[in-house]
């Protein structure tokens, strides 16, 4: 089941009742109280204090309490989470931004401009590390203070988070707020506002009021982040060389800003996509580049439940531009973002724009990505409305349309979406129906499977036994589709039944069942390409009860993954093996082994067999710097039919990044790139300095 960012933050008040009307009022201080979370909590004014009570996972009163502090200067929130708990306190990531969700945590979620604002997430362990997010920039990472520390029982978190790192601060009224603690242990999640039938410990209908007095956040300030690269290889590969570049933000008003790239570079990707698990479908890879992440979470403001993968807007099949300039903000309950990158005789732009009703029932979202270069021209514009009722039901519907060099009949270049369900706190069921034309494929779009017409379905059931048992939940799955080419012949069919039982010692076990067919490129016969199995996980990602979100919470810092599949795949049969393990290393260190491999039987004809095998090393140096290398080979035939992705005989690859963090300043050295399938000889060097606002801000 797929649902864009947008959908899913209107989702997160599909499953509540009444809006909470918790309130805190934050008083003004001075001095600033004590950031030694070894203080006593008797240094924060009393009138400060609020409760987390309830545990949103499991629908019932906190067990183990948790006191929060807040309280202002009038240029930074003070907040202080004082955690009691009986259970191991996970506590291992000591580098910030590295490894959310491996620990127990403490966050605040603020709303600065209410409904209509900007979302800004505050995460912090019980060491102190910390992670941040915001609706303004997927790469939102500006500078702010968080201190932790064990004590017998418990914890204490102390944060210090500057105003001026959150657009629309400075107006004190409106604000909204909600305190939440998760243990991992038991996958707990208490928040402090809430009613009986919440299910998101994020939901902004259910979050508190915040009663501020005056506040300073200043004006919003520019940002201005160069680069200088210096790079060292072979001929082969170019030679040595160096460049400079920039990316420059301007606020407009308090909620929208413009922005610009100028000669950008992008040689540092930070995500590991490689992966040999066959897929008969091509692969969808996340976006780093800083140009395309400010304004992106207005990008593809549309629904689709049970859905095969579709994004009118992919920015990954941008190439890197030459230049760009974009506008994005918030008006109101209005979202926007306008782009234009330009590169060498290409021109790519994108017009995307969201509206929420007030009472965040309906959302209307509208986009328009165009692409011009010589001898093709492609246009496609879509639009998308959805609705809850805020407590169990939700629905949407979407039209789009394609037009262009590639479109050859624009009869059979639109898409059709409609769906909906209904969801509790343990049970989910949704349904859909659409059409997508076979010259619905935008160019700067991603589109898994055009030319289809037909349905789906998803049901989820969590049960959560009581009392603490040795089983913490099961979960049982279940999807189906059946989609048709414009012959009337079956295209794809999948019948998929999962069990996932995961156990208070972090041990999941998870079965699959079921079959896949398909016809590849909408030609041929329809073929089998079926994965059926088991696979096993010690250290594993704390489930939840919350559908569409079970498994939400992020791997341990050290999981070992065993996986089985087997099934008829193409013209013969696919056995799958995956295999992974990270070893902690010390206080600091870590150890990833992993050895996956495929093999294609045929019979008579030559079998296909692959297999990838990689080491890696990384090591902790403190709360800004990190250092890792990873060798890693790939060998052999992939499975057929294949989506791409994946190498074709022999690929090496060794890499090397050592990145850290300075107040107005990231240095990278790298060798390699994880994410290629074969290593480049280039060493690079690269130093960003940024001037007026934060990193993301």
């Amino acid at each position: 089941m797929r649902r864009t960012v947008a959908y899913a933050i209107l989702l997160a008040a599909a499953c509540f009742g009444r809006a909470a009307a918790s309130s805190l009022a934050v008083p003004l201080v001075a001095p600033p109280p004590p950031l030694d979370p070894r203080s006593s909590a008797a240094s924060w004014p009393a009138t400060s204090s609020a409760t987390l009570a309830w545990d949103v996972q499991h629908a019932r009163s906190m067990r183990e309490p948790t006191t929060v502090h807040m309280v202002t200067d009038g240029r930074y929130l003070y907040v202080r989470f004082d955690a009691t708990q009986s259970e191991p306190i996970v506590a291992t990531q000591r580098t910030d931004d590295v490894g959310q969700g491996a620990d127990d945590e403490v966050w605040v979620d603020l709303w600065p401009g209410g409904a209509n604002g900007y979302f800004y997430q505050f995460v912090a362990t019980p060491l102190g590390t910390h992670y941040q997010s915001s609706s303004e920039n997927s790469a939102y990472a500006p500078r702010w203070e968080s201190y932790g520390r064990e004590r017998a029982g418990g914890y204490t978190v102390v944060m210090k988070i500057p105003l001026r790192i959150m657009r629309g601060a400075g107006d004190r009224n409106g604000w909204r707020a909600q305190f939440v603690r998760y243990v991992r242990q038991d996958g707990d999640e208490a928040v402090w506002s809430y009613d009986a039938t919440q299910t998101s410990p994020d939901d902004l209908a259910r979050a508190g009021s915040l009663l501020l007095p005056a506040l300073d956040a200043g004006r919003p300030k520019p940002r201005l982040a160069t680069y200088v690269l210096a790079s060292a290889a072979s001929s082969p590969a170019g030679g040595a060389t160096t460049r400079m570049g920039a990316d420059l933000s301007i606020p407009v008003t308090p909620t929208s800003s413009l922005y610009a790239t100028f000669h950008p570079d992008y040689s540092n990707v930070e995500l590991d996509q490689q992966s040999i698990a066959p897929s008969a479908f091509a692969r969808y890879y996340g976006e780093v580049r800083p140009f395309f992440t400010q304004g992106s979470n207005n990008f593809n403001p549309f629904s689709c439940d049970a859905c095969p993968a579709i994004s009118e807007l992919y920015t990954p099949a941008i190439p890197t531009p030459r230049d760009g300039y974009a506008m994005e903000g918030k008006q109101g309950p209005i979202g926007y973002t306008f782009l234009d990158a330009r590169g060498s005789a290409r021109n790519d732009q994108v017009e995307a724009m969201t509206y929420n009703t007030p009472d965040l029932r309906w959302n209307v979202g509208s986009q328009r990505v165009g692409v011009d270069l010589p001898g093709l021209h492609d246009v496609v514009t879509t639009t998308g409305v959805s609705y809850s009722d805020l407590h169990h039901v939700s629905a949407y519907a979407d039209y789009g349309s394609d037009t262009g060099t590639n479109v050859l009949d624009g009869s059979d270049a639109q898409r059709y979406d409609a769906g909906g369900g209904w969801s509790s706190s343990n049970f989910g069921f949704f349904a859909s129906m659409r059409k997508v034309g076979a010259y619905y494929n935008p160019v700067d779009g991603f589109v898994q499977h055009p030319g289809i017409a037909g349905y789906a379905l998803y049901s989820q059931k969590v049960w959560t036994p009581a009392n603490r048992s040795v089983i913490k939940a099961i979960g049982l799955g279940g999807f189906l589709d059946r989609y048709h080419a414009s012959d009337g012949a079956i295209d794809q069919s999948d019948n998929t039944l999962n069990v996932d039982i995961l156990t208070r010692s972090l041990l999941d076990l998870n079965l699959t069942t079921g079959s896949a067919y398909l016809q590849v490129n909408n030609i041929g016969p329809i073929v089998p390409i079926s994965q059926n199995g088991i696979s096993f996980t010690y250290h594993s990602g704390s489930q939840t009860n919350n559908i569409g979100n079970f498994g939400q919470h992020g791997a341990s810092a050290t999981p070992t993954t065993v996986s089985y599949n087997t099934g008829r795949y193409g013209s013969g049969r696919l056995d799958t093996w995956l295999r992974s393990s990270t070893l902690r290393l010390g206080m600091r260190g870590t150890l990833t082994l992993e050895l996956d491999d495929t093999a294609q039987r045929f019979g008579a004809a030559n079998d296909n067999v692959q297999w990838f095998e990689r080491v890696g090393y990384a090591y902790l140096l403190g709360a800004h710097t990190s250092i890792a290398v990873g060798v890693r080979r790939v060998v052999g035939m992939p499975p057929v039919p294949n989506g791409g992705g994946n190498c074709e005989g022999v690929c090496s690859n060794l890499s090397f990044a050592y990145h850290t963090r300075l107040r107005h300043a990231e240095v990278y050295v790298a060798y390699g790139n994880p994410n290629s399938l074969s290593t480049i000889p280039q060493l690079l060097f690269k130093m960003i300095f940024y001037a007026g606002a934060d990193k993301g801000t």
